[in-house]
């Protein structure tokens, strides 16, 4: 699959992910601020939340259903993921981080 299909198939599947606290997509509410795809099948993705006061749980369940969203892209190698203004955004990447670093070598990263 070539990057432009590999990108155009990550924003659909993006659009499926329900932001846990308003029930609303995450491209609806344009909380996807960075998606990139390195030649090497690695994904760079940012995203915010809709408050920057939003549960950690909530915060947490999301940044793994975009990780899990992009992954079911074809020949996406790897995802750096970065939670961006959360008052807990540091610990809630770094749980991320921990929870998928036993998954093997098609373990996200997260900065």
């Amino acid at each position: 699959m070539d990057k432009d299909k590999m990108l155009d198939q990550m924003w659909e599947n993006l659009s499926y992910v329900i932001d846990p606290e308003v029930g609303v997509s995450i491209m609806d509410l344009n909380l996807v601020q960075k998606l990139e795809l390195d030649d090497d099948g690695t994904v760079n993705v940012e995203v915010r939340m809709t408050t920057p006061a939003c549960p950690a749980m909530l915060a947490y369940q999301l940044s793994t259903d975009v990780i899990d969203a992009i992954k079911k892209v074809e020949n996406v190698k790897a995802v750096n993921f970065k939670l961006l203004d959360h008052y807990m955004a540091d610990e809630i990447n770094e749980s991320v981080k921990e929870a998928m670093s036993g998954a093997g070598k098609d373990s996200p990263k997260v900065s």
